[in-house]
This record gives C-alpha cells, sequence and structure tokens, in this order.
C-alpha cells in the first residue's frame, strides 16, 4: 500500500476534503462572474488574433474555434492566477478554498486513479449509448471536421477533427486541451466556489450537483449527448476532489481525459 500512498489508504476510509472559504458568499460569486467573463474575453482576443491565419479566417467557425483551442494555455494560466488572486482578498485563504493541497500518493496511486477516472467514464458513456439505443455516428464529425448528416457534432469537437489534419498546429493545441482547460475549469468550478458553496445549506452533495450542471451548462456548443456526459464527468470529479481533498487530483484526470480525447481524434483525423 505504500506504493500507492498515505492518502490513497486514507481516503478508503473516509472524506478527505477540509477546504474552507472564510470570505462572503457573495463576494465570492462576484468573483466567479468576473472570472468567468475575463475567461470568455481573453478567449475571445485570443480567437481573433489567431484566426485570421486560419483558412477561412474570422468568417469561418472553426477558424475561429481553432483559434480558442491553441491559445488557451495561456488564458488559462492568467485566469487561474486571477483566481488566486481573488481567493486572497477579503480575509481569505487562497490556498484551503481552492483545495491545493498536494495529495500524498505514490506512483500506483496517481495511475490507479487516473486509470480508474477513464474506465468509469468510458463505462457511462456505454451505459447511456446502450440504453438510450444513441447512434454515436450522430456525434461524430467528418474527417475534416465537416459536421454529420444529423446535425452538428459540437463546434470544439468538429474544430479539433479538422486541427486534427495539420499536425504541427495540433501538436501546439494538445498542451490547451490537456492543460488549459483541465487548469481554467477546474479553477472555476471546482476551486473557490466550490469551497463556499459546500459551506452553504446545499453542504457538499448539493455543491457537487450545482457545480456540475454550471461547467455542463457552459459547453452550451456541444450536443446534448456532450453535455450529459460532462454533467455526468462533473459529478465524478466532483466525489473525487471530496474523496481526497485535492484539486490536483481532478485536475490530473480531466487532464487525463482531455488528452485521450485529442490522441483518438488525431488518430481518426483524415480516416474516412
Amino acid at each position: 500500500m505504500a506504493l500507492f500512498g498515505e492518502d490513497f489508504k486514507r481516503a478508503r476510509h473516509g472524506w478527505l476534503y477540509d477546504a474552507h472559504n472564510a470570505q462572503p458568499f457573495w463576494f465570492v460569486a462576484l468573483a466567479f462572474g468576473l472570472l468567468l467573463l475575463l475567461n470568455i474575453l481573453l478567449q475571445g482576443v485570443s480567437a481573433f488574433a489567431i484566426a485570421p491565419f486560419m483558412e477561412g479566417g474570422l468568417s469561418n467557425a472553426h477558424a475561429i474555434v481553432k483559434g480558442t483551442i491553441l491559445g488557451m494555455l495561456p488564458v488559462a494560466v492568467l485566469c487561474a492566477l486571477a483566481c488566486y488572486g481573488l481567493a486572497s482578498l477579503i480575509g481569505g485563504d487562497a490556498w484551503s478554498a481552492t483545495a491545493l493541497r498536494w495529495p500524498r500518493l505514490g506512483l500506483l496511486g496517481w495511475i490507479a486513479l487516473i486509470v480508474g477516472f477513464l474506465v468509469i467514464m468510458y463505462l457511462v458513456i456505454i451505459l447511456i449509448v446502450v440504453v438510450f439505443q444513441i447512434d454515436m455516428a450522430q456525434y461524430t464529425p467528418g474527417a475534416n471536421g465537416e459536421s454529420p448528416e444529423t446535425g452538428s457534432a459540437g463546434l470544439v469537437k468538429e474544430a479539433m477533427y479538422d486541427l486534427a489534419n495539420e499536425p504541427l498546429l495540433y501538436w501546439i493545441a494538445i498542451p490547451s486541451v490537456a492543460l488549459g482547460a483541465p487548469l481554467v475549469e477546474e479553477f472555476l468550478f471546482r476551486g473557490p466556489l466550490f469551497s463556499a458553496l459546500a459551506q452553504t445549506r446545499i453542504g457538499r452533495w448539493g455543491t457537487v450537483v450545482l457545480t456540475s450542471a454550471g461547467w455542463s451548462l457552459m459547453h452550451v456548443t456541444e450536443p446534448y449527448f456532450s453535455i450529459a456526459l460532462i454533467f455526468m464527468m462533473g459529478l465524478v470529479l466532483g466525489a473525487l476532489l471530496l474523496r481526497f481533498g485535492s484539486l490536483w487530483v481532478t485536475m490530473a484526470c480531466h487532464g487525463a481525459w482531455n488528452f485521450v480525447f485529442s490522441l483518438v481524434t488525431l488518430g481518426l483525423a483524415g480516416q474516412p
């Protein structure tokens, strides 16, 4: 068990989440709104700075989304730093409120967590597909990112398929997808806002549900199937946060999911 780490053993017997947010809730809510707006604005600047160099330029939706993806990592770092800074104001302890305690996990503990998370999520997908008899072709873009005949597969997914036909740019985009997106989204939805909500009447599990719903609704450009999957993923990540008490765990699992998705997309690029 030593190879798994002390927290892996402790988490088997109890919940390790002990983040506390001493800031007034109105301030936390205001800070969240400002950070969400900052993230949108910076992504917009990134998109409109990069899109003109893409095929179709600013008149092409895929070019704009690809510009957003390519510029996501620096935007995410800036937003995460802003989140940490705001969490330290008005008597706040940013380290505690953001649950940035480094988990005491060994190499096997990290591997078990990440692989277990991926397995759970793929089982969830299989279950949803089988129970609701979903045709995955309805949510799969063409080799060049074109929408399936049944409608959009989602702007981000289509842009990734399109971008995968340009391997150099795609490998530049992977750090944005695997590091940038998890960093900013985990800070926003499972950082200070999560710890503040968990101290209200809705409690920890109510917070898991509410933040998962908010996170999934942020992906409104994606089809209903993807939004539902993101909500389910939010529930699993929220449970992992409560179990292991560290945002690093959710960022690692979230990043692993995005990385695997990126590799799968790259493998499918150009395939009929």
